[in-house]
């Protein structure tokens, strides 16, 4: 898959699932983007999974190689992952998380003001210190930020 088109369909999923879950869409373009080298990763690819989501419930999993970040440094593991059906059904899994989550209560209220809600987000997210700033950077770049901007002003 190209770039332009993972923006494309990244995009339509992304609006539709925000116009339910009141999150911002470009921030949800430029995570998946990110996680998933713009739909390219072997987990997006095989399992609709563009946000590394770890297999949760009664969900569906595939078993995949990850590195995490901790206070030893990073290491090689595996983990099983959630795998769905498509991107919508991924973007909503993880609007979902977001908006029920108590880790997430500080990116629930932060909303809507897009870089305060990728800070609060990626505190809990992801175990990469620089998560908000590469996220940030894929979301400017990309001119992702029209997406989250309140056309009534």
């Amino acid at each position: 898959m190209t770039k332009q088109e993972f923006l494309a369909i990244a995009t339509e999923a992304a609006k539709r699932v925000s116009t339910r879950s009141g999150l911002p869409a470009g921030i949800t373009v430029a995570q998946a983007a990110l996680e998933s080298g713009w739909g390219n990763s072997k987990l997006s690819r095989e399992a609709h999974n563009y946000f590394g989501i770890k297999a949760h419930g009664k969900h569906a999993w595939v078993e995949m190689p990850t590195t995490e970040c901790g206070a030893s440094g990073a290491h090689a593991t595996k983990a099983k992952f959630a795998r769905y059906a498509s991107m919508e059904q991924c973007f909503e899994c993880r609007d979902r998380l977001i908006a029920s989550g108590a880790l997430y209560a500080e990116a629930r209220a932060s909303a809507g003001d897009p870089e305060k809600f990728v800070r609060a987000v990626a505190k809990r997210w992801a175990t990469d210190p620089q998560y908000a700033e590469k996220l940030l950077a894929v979301y400017r770049a990309n001119g992702l930020d029209k997406l989250d901007v309140d056309p009534r002003g």
